[in-house]
Parts: structure tokens; C-alpha cells; sequence
């Protein structure tokens, strides 16, 4: 593991460490040569180990620095050369984009699928600030520290019609379906429908496993009406509207049409 230290910018080329008045010619001594960014400095010390001679230094310096050729652990000779490289940091501020949001209203005097914007948006502006940690000249890692909303940013507000309405109905679901027409006269029609409603115009046969009976539903080209009424032929994806005379029913012919059923 790398020992750091804080380290002065500036030192003085021979500097005795942890041994008072002792001289670079005691024999429990080693002279040590530091590499401080490519700036050499001498020091003499009676520490024993490279973490033992750090621990001493940084104590009188304050500049951060890292051994990059020893660990703590090796043992000091004397004219040992040890490099040591800068760790130094830096606030950098920068601006960023806060995108607007989008929100969206239902207007109900607007059409299904129709919308427009009443309120353009604007973004607003953010200021980034960073700490960038430099060993030497070399950026080794960006840590965030905050982020500060300096602009807030205005929502773009858009209407929209509401969502599924046909003719200005609501419906819960939409079929597709081939529909026929019949009339309360036709053959076999009694003039009374399945659920025992009076047939004529604004009822409607259905298969009651695909529109419920006594649903409200929505025929384009016929209007609303009432599922009120079965019938023989009346399977899947079928339906009958019942008109008032055969000339409307012949009129009417198959038609292929999305049936909406009304909440």
C-alpha cells in the first residue's frame, strides 16, 4: 500500500528528520534522496522503514504527495531514492441543461387525438461542481460535490382531447364487426327482443359473450343504442341493428364497422 503524505512545496535541500542534532555522518543515520516531482531533495533521517521516514516528514509539510516506487514496509539504506508525486485537488464549476418537462391536460373541448400547446417550455440552467484529484500533472478521478439549480426550468404544457371518446362519447371498449340490419317485422321477430325491450330503432342484436347484454354501445352510421337483442346468426364478431322498415335494413346492407361500447 502507497503511504501518503502531506508534504511543503517548497523544502529545503538537506533536512534532518527524527534525530535532533545529529549529523549526516552518524552511523545510525541514512541520507535519502526525494524525488518531488521531478525536483530532488535531500534528507537525513534514523528511521528505519520508508513508512517510518513518511510519517516523520509529514508532519512538516503540507503539500499531499505518494510514494510510487516503495511501500511503508521497505527498509531505509543509506542513499536510497524515493519518488514522490503530488496528490493535489481542484473545484471546477461548470453549467448544465435542466431540460423542461412536458405536461399534458385533458381538455374536454377537444376532439380525441386532437391537442395544442398553451405553454412552451424553457429549460433552466444547473451549475455542476466537481472536485478533480491530480496525481502530479495526471487527473486520476472526478468526485461530485453538488449540484445548484440556478434557472428552474418552465413546463411545456400541452392539451389534449380526452382519450378514448368518439362523437363525443366515452367508451371502454372499441370491436370491430361485420353489422347487418333487421327489422321488428323480419321473420321469426316477434317485435320484442331478447331481454324483453320493444325492438325498433336504437336496438341492437349482439353476441352477449362478446358485448354484454343491456351495454350502451355506439354504431357509427347509426347511432347509440342498447344491446338488447340476440339472434340465431348473431356469433363472434357480428351485429344486427334493428331499423324501421326493410327499405333502411336494405339500405344498411353489411357494412364492417367498429362498434364502441359506452361506459
Amino acid at each position: 500500500m502507497k503511504k501518503h503524505l502531506r508534504v511543503f512545496a517548497i523544502v529545503v535541500s538537506i533536512l534532518a528528520i527524527g534525530c535532533g542534532t545529529a549529523s549526516a555522518y552518524d552511523k545510525n543515520t541514512q541520507s535519502v534522496l526525494l524525488d518531488m516531482d521531478g525536483v530532488p531533495r535531500m534528507v537525513t533521517t534514523d528511521k528505519t522503514t520508508v513508512g517510518e521516514l513518511m510519517a516523520d516528514l509529514a508532519e512538516n509539510v503540507e503539500t499531499e504527495y505518494i510514494v510510487t516506487n516503495a511501500d511503508e514496509s521497505d527498509v531505509l539504506v543509506d542513499d536510497m531514492e524515493l519518488t514522490l508525486t503530488s496528490v493535489t485537488e481542484k473545484t471546477v464549476s461548470t453549467t448544465k441543461t435542466v431540460p423542461y418537462e412536458t405536461v399534458e391536460r385533458t381538455n374536454n373541448n377537444l376532439k380525441s387525438g386532437e391537442s395544442r400547446v398553451v405553454q412552451e417550455g424553457v429549460n433552466g440552467t444547473a451549475t455542476v461542481i466537481n472536485k478533480e484529484i491530480y496525481h502530479g500533472t495526471e487527473l486520476v478521478e472526478t468526485v461530485f460535490v453538488e449540484e445548484k439549480v440556478v434557472t428552474e426550468p418552465v413546463d411545456k404544457i400541452v392539451e389534449v382531447g380526452p382519450e378514448n371518446v368518439i362523437n363525443g362519447y366515452t367508451y371502454s371498449k372499441a370491436i370491430n364487426v361485420k353489422a347487418t340490419a333487421y327489422t321488428p317485422y323480419d321473420a321469426g321477430c316477434t317485435g320484442v327482443t331478447a331481454t324483453g325491450m320493444k325492438a325498433g330503432r336504437g336496438v341492437v342484436a349482439v353476441d352477449p359473450k362478446v358485448i354484454p347484454l343491456g351495454s350502451k354501445v355506439y354504431v357509427p352510421g347509426y347511432g347509440v343504442a342498447i344491446a338488447a337483442d340476440t339472434g340465431g346468426a348473431i356469433k363472434g364478431g357480428r351485429l344486427d341493428v334493428c331499423v324501421d322498415s326493410v327499405s333502411e335494413a336494405y339500405s344498411w346492407g353489411v357494412r364492417n364497422v367498429t362498434v364502441y361500447v359506452l361506459e
